[in-house]
Order: structure tokens, then sequence, then C-alpha cells
């Protein structure tokens, strides 16, 4: 398992993607350890974030660090859970880790990007949104061969999960009142 080669070639699957070479698919590893080292580098992103955010505003509580790890960790699992729903019913004949894998390399990609974007604004983040929005959009037309309007769909329900799931979760987790 190497996870720097796993990271360039994720790298160069989704240049091959985005320039709509057909056999873009080939450069991620869509096995089990494929899945776990992509879930690594979105870690790694997500701490990037943090360690980055932290010297412009300051150290995060503890239990606001883990929140995030949580959240960030919840959300993967509705996004990976939706994206598994959205093939079962659309009878698409595609394993879950052959979008999964590409859309997590595709969000680690996100976090980097929106580094210096919510430092400029904290609205500015929203670019990196609509970016990851459409890699997703990409990996479902060539890698899951879906059509317009169903990778369209698919893109719009994966957007909504990466947007609702981390702002609903805090929502809950302000009604918990402190230990204090």
């Amino acid at each position: 398992m190497n996870g720097l080669g796993d990271l360039s070639n994720a790298f160069r699957g989704w240049v091959q993607l985005l320039t709509g070479k057909p056999d873009a698919g080939r450069f991620f590893r869509l096995d089990y350890f494929g899945l776990v080292v992509a879930i690594g580098w979105y870690t790694a992103a997500v701490l990037l974030v943090v360690a980055v955010q932290s010297s412009a505003i300051g150290l995060p509580s503890v239990n606001s660090f883990l929140f995030g790890l949580f959240a960030q960790a919840v959300t993967i699992g509705v996004l990976g859970l939706a994206i598994a729903q959205s093939l079962k019913f659309l009878k698409a004949d595609v394993p879950l880790n052959r979008l999964l894998v590409p859309v997590l390399y595709a969000l680690c990609f996100m976090f980097v990007l929106s580094i210096p974007l919510t430092l400029v604004s904290p609205g500015a983040g929203l670019i990196a949104v609509l970016a990851a929005g459409y890699l997703i959009y990409r990996a479902a037309r060539q890698l899951a061969a879906l059509p317009l309007r169903l990778a369209g769909a698919l893109t719009l329900l994966c957007v909504i999960v990466l947007v609702v799931v981390p702002n609903a979760l805090y929502i809950v987790f302000l009604q918990i009142p402190s230990p204090a």
C-alpha cells in the first residue's frame, strides 16, 4: 500500500477525467485498501484545513475538533450511503467504490482548494463546493456511465449531503446542554 502513489495516481486520474479520456478510471485503486487510503487522504486534508484555520483564527477546543472530525466521518458515511442507494435505485451495475474512491479524492482536492478561498472570504469556500460538485458530475458521467440527467441528479444529491449533513449535525449538537 503506497499512499503517496495512490494520491499521485488519483490526481492523474482526475486530470484524465477532466480531459475526457476514456480510461481515466484505471488510475484509481478501487479495492478495499484503495478506499482506506482515500479515507486516509481525506482525513489528512481535513486536518490540514484545521491546521491552517487554527493558525489564522486560533486553536479550536478539543470538543470542537472532535466534533468536526465526527461530522466529517458522518458526512462521508451518508455520502457513501447516498451514492450506493442511488446506484441501486438506478439499477446501475456499478460498484460503490468505482464512484466513492474518486469522489473522496475530489473532496480532498476541494478541502485544499478551500484553504486560500476561505482565508479570502468565508463565502468564497462555496466555490470549492461547486468545484467538487463538478468533479462528482464528471465521475458519474465517465466512471459510472450515467446519462446526463441522472449524473446531474446524483451530483445534486451529493452536494446536498456535503452541505446539509455537517450543518444539521452542528444544529443538533448546539441543542445539547454543556456539562458545565
